[in-house]
C-alpha cells in the first residue's frame, strides 16, 4: 500500500486554527449565534432580538393655565397629538385631489374600475412584495447573549422575521404648541439656521481704519449725513430695481434690473432714476472710512489712521472726500437704431424730454458705469463715471449698473490686459495685430481686436470702419451672420462690389480690388502665440493665412452672381508644458471660405410689382471661428530590461564533482544543505 503523504502547509494551518479556537473557547463562556429558519415565528420569543432596549415614549402632563383677562385669539387647549401612536398614517399618498380620481392612483376611492383599467401597470415590486425581513450575514454576529434560538440556514444569513418593538418603527408623536414660550423652546432646541438676524447692522456701528475688500463704499451728502453708494440691483424674486443695494470695495459687479411706468409722459421728467445727475452729483465719495470713524464712531478716532485729520471740521468737503469725474474716454454714449456711439451733447442732460408727437421719452439713462482707482489700504484716489442714454417708447426700461476697480500703478505705461500667462485661458479674447514694416526693414506689431461680423438690430451687416464686432474668445466656437441687400437693377454690374463688401464684413478689414492681379487686397493679420505675448517679440505672432479658395472678383451672368457668402476662421492650438499644467499655444490660423454659390434676385410677395426696380431682397452671409486642438501626448518609452551577470560560487558543486575545489568554510556545504532539505521534504510528501 502506498504511503500517505503529509501536506505540511495544511498541517501548519490546522495547528494555527486549532490554537485560535482553544483561545476563544477559554476566554468566552457563551454560545455561538445560530441561524434562523423559516418565517413562521419571531427569532426571539416575544423579546427584541437586538441589543437596544425598547424606547419608552415620554408622556406629557397638560397644565391648565388661567384664562387671560383680554383674549386676542384662541389657543388650542389640547396638548396631545391627534395622530395615534405607532400608526402608519399614510393610507393613500397619491390621492391628492378630493372628490376626483388622480391618475395612476389605484387606491383612490374616487377612481372607478374603468379609470383603473387605463392606469399604468403596477411595477414588479408591487406585484411581488419585497421581503421585509432584516437579514444580516452570520459572520457579522460572533456571539449571541439573548434567549432567542434559531436553526442553521443554507444561505448563511441571520434574519429578524418580526420586530415586536413597534415604537422603534414610528416617529414619536409631538405635542401641540399651546404658547409662544413652547414655540421658542422648540425653535431653540431644533433650529439650525434662521434668516432673522439677531443684531441688525447699523450704519454707525464700527468703521475700519481702511477699506477692506467687500466693505460698502461710503458717501457723504451736503447735509453732513452719510450713507452707501447705491448700485441698484434686481430683487431675488422680481426684476424690479431696488436702489438700496450698496457697491462694494474691490468687488466688480454688473447688475441689471427693470423699471416700470404707469404714465410715461409724466414720469419721463419726474422719475429721478432716469436722470444721470442722480448717480454722480450732490454727494462725495469717502476716500477712507477712517474719516467716518473719527467723526461718527462711538469709539472715536485717535488721529493715528492713514490720513491726518488735523484741521478737518466737516465731512462733505475736505481733502479726504472726492467727487465723480466723467470718464476721459467715451463718457457719454447714446444708442440710436440699436447702434451705440458718441452722443451729440458734451454734458449729461439735466433730465429726459418727452416728445408727445412720437410718444417717446428721449435721452433716458440706461446704463451707469463706475470706475475707481485705488491704492489698496490707502483708499480711493480717483472716481470716474460714464453713462449710456437711449430713447424709449415702452412703459418699461432695463437699466445696467456696474463697478470696476483698478490699482494705481507707478508705471508710466498703460496697463495691458493679458489673455493668459503664458498659455491662453478659455473665454478670454484672442490677441491679434497687424504686422507692419519699419523704415529699417524690421517689423512691428500694432495691436487690433479680433472679431466676427455683428449684425445691426435690423439684421443688416455693419461693414463700415470702426463698427463693433463680436470678439473671438479662445476655446469658444461661435457663428454669427447678417444680411446684405441685393436689388434687381444692376446686379450684373455689382457682383464684384458685392463680393468685396462680403469680404470686408467677414474679415473685418476694408478690401479693395487689385486690378493688376485681379484679387482683393489682403491684410497682414497676425495672432499672438501666447496669452502674454508682447508686440516687441514679433516671432511670437504667427500670421493668419488666406486659403486658396479665397474668392476672386467674380463675373456675372444676367441676374446671377457667383459669390462666396461664408468664412470660417480656423485657429489651431496645442498644449505645451507638463500634463498637470497644460498651456495652450496658438500655432497657426487661416481664413477658409465657403464654396461659391449662385445668388439670384428672386422677387415674390405683394411688393414685387413689374417695374419696381427699387425692391431689394436680403442675402445672408456668415462668419464663424473654430478652435482645433492638435496637442500631441507624450509617447510612452519602455526601457530595455537590464542583463545580470550570474556567477556561481567556485565551490558550488563540491563534493559532487571531483574537479570542484573544496570549501574553506561552512558556506562551502551550500549545495549539500540544499540537497538534504529537498530529500527531507520528499519523505513527508
Amino acid at each position: 500500500m502506498a504511503a500517505r503523504r503529509l501536506n505540511l502547509p495544511k498541517l501548519g494551518l490546522a495547528v494555527c486554527v486549532y490554537g485560535c479556537l482553544l483561545h476563544i473557547a477559554s476566554s468566552q463562556n457563551t454560545t455561538t449565534l445560530p441561524v434562523t429558519t423559516d418565517n413562521a415565528t419571531s427569532a426571539a420569543n416575544d423579546t427584541n432580538t437586538t441589543s437596544a432596549a425598547p424606547t419608552t415614549t415620554p408622556t406629557t402632563t397638560s397644565t391648565t393655565t388661567p384664562p387671560p383677562t383680554t383674549t386676542v385669539f384662541l389657543l388650542p387647549t389640547m396638548s396631545e397629538s391627534p395622530v395615534p401612536e405607532n400608526t402608519d398614517v399614510s393610507l393613500c399618498p397619491c390621492d391628492l385631489t378630493g372628490n376626483a380620481c388622480n391618475v395612476n392612483c389605484r387606491c383612490d376611492p374616487d377612481c372607478s374600475q374603468a379609470d383603473i383599467d387605463v392606469f399604468e401597470p403596477l411595477p414588479a415590486s408591487a406585484l411581488n412584495p419585497v421581503d421585509n425581513r432584516q437579514c444580516f450575514s452570520q459572520n457579522v454576529f460572533l456571539f449571541n447573549n439573548g434567549p432567542g434560538t434559531s436553526e442553521d440556514r443554507d444561505d448563511g444569513l441571520f434574519c429578524i422575521f418580526y420586530d415586536n418593538d413597534e415604537s422603534r418603527n414610528y416617529y414619536v408623536n409631538p405635542t401641540l404648541i399651546s404658547s409662544e414660550a413652547e414655540l421658542l423652546q422648540y425653535s431653540a432646541d431644533y433650529s439650525t439656521f434662521s434668516f432673522q438676524s439677531t443684531a441688525p447692522p447699523t450704519l454707525t456701528a464700527q468703521f475700519n481704519d481702511y477699506y477692506k475688500s467687500g466693505d460698502p463704499l461710503y458717501v457723504v451728502y451736503p447735509t453732513q449725513a452719510f450713507g452707501y453708494l447705491g448700485l441698484p440691483a434686481a430683487l431675488s424674486s422680481s426684476p424690479v430695481c431696488t436702489d438700496g443695494n450698496p457697491a462694494a470695495y474691490h468687488i466688480e459687479a454688473e447688475n441689471k434690473c427693470a423699471r416700470f411706468f404707469t404714465n410715461l409722459a409724466t414720469e419721463c421728467q419726474t422719475d429721478v432714476a432716469l436722470r444721470a445727475s442722480t448717480f454722480y452729483q450732490n454727494f462725495t465719495i469717502v476716500r477712507d472710512p477712517y474719516l467716518l470713524k473719527a467723526f461718527n464712531s462711538s469709539v472715536g478716532g485717535d488721529e493715528k489712521g492713514i490720513y491726518d485729520l488735523t484741521g478737518v471740521t466737516e465731512l462733505y468737503t475736505n481733502n479726504y472726500t472726492l467727487t465723480f469725474d466723467l470718464e476721459p474716454t467715451d463718457p457719454l454714449l447714446c444708442v440710436v437704431g440699436g447702434v451705440t456711439g458718441p452722443c451729440a451733447f458734451a454734458t449729461p442732460p439735466a433730465m429726459p424730454t418727452y416728445d408727445a408727437a412720437s410718444a417717446t421719452c428721449r435721452n433716458v439713462l440706461t446704463e451707469v458705469r463706475y470706475r475707481f482707482q485705488t491704492r489698496g489700504r490707502f483708499g480711493i484716489d480717483n472716481a470716474y463715471v460714464s453713462f449710456v442714454f437711449s430713447d424709449i417708447t415702452d412703459n418699461s426700461l432695463t437699466q445696467t449698473f456696474s463697478t470696476s476697480f483698478s490699482t494705481a500703478s507707478t508705471s508710466t505705461e498703460a496697463p495691458v490686459a493679458r489673455s493668459g500667462n503664458p498659455g491662453y485661458d478659455v473665454g478670454l479674447p484672442v490677441l491679434a495685430g497687424i504686422s507692419n514694416l519699419t523704415s529699417t526693414g524690421g517689423y512691428y506689431i500694432q495691436r487690433t481686436p479680433l472679431g466676427l461680423v455683428r449684425p445691426s438690430v435690423t439684421g443688416d451687416c455693419l461693414t463700415a470702419a470702426g463698427q463693433p464686432r463680436e470678439p473671438v474668445l479662445f476655446g469658444e466656437d461661435m457663428r454669427t451672420g447678417c444680411f446684405i441687400q441685393v436689388s434687381a437693377s444692376g446686379i450684373d454690374q455689382s457682383c464684384r462690389l458685392l463680393q468685396q463688401e462680403v469680404i470686408s464684413a467677414l474679415e473685418g478689414f476694408p478690401a479693395t480690388i487689385d486690378t493688376d492681379i485681379n484679387e482683393y487686397s489682403k491684410t497682414s493679420l497676425v495672432l499672438a502665440m501666447f496669452g502674454n505675448s508682447e508686440p516687441e517679440k514679433t516671432d511670437d505672432w504667427p500670421p493668419v493665412f488666406y486659403s486658396s479658395n479665397r474668392p476672386r472678383p467674380p463675373t456675372s451672368s444676367g441676374s446671377k452672381c457667383l459669390l462666396s457668402l461664408g468664412m470660417n476662421l480656423q485657429i489651431l492650438y496645442a498644449n505645451v508644458g507638463s500634463l498637470a499644467n497644460p498651456q495652450p499655444m496658438i500655432i497657426g490660423a487661416a481664413f477658409v471660405y465657403d464654396e461659391p454659390q449662385q445668388v439670384e434676385y428672386q422677387c415674390s410677395g405683394p411688393f414685387c410689382l413689374p417695374g419696381s426696380s427699387a425692391v431689394t431682397q436680403r442675402v445672408e452671409i456668415s462668419s464663424s471661428v473654430t478652435f482645433i486642438d492638435v496637442s500631441r501626448l507624450p509617447e510612452g518609452v519602455e526601457g530595455v530590461y537590464p542583463t545580470f551577470a550570474i556567477r556561481l560560487p567556485y565551490d558550488f558543486f563540491y563534493p559532487f564533482l571531483s574537479s570542484a575545489p573544496a570549501s574553506q568554510g561552512p558556506c562551502g556545504y551550500l549545495s549539500l544543505c540544499v540537497c538534504l532539505f529537498i530529500a527531507m521534504t520528499q519523505l513527508f510528501l
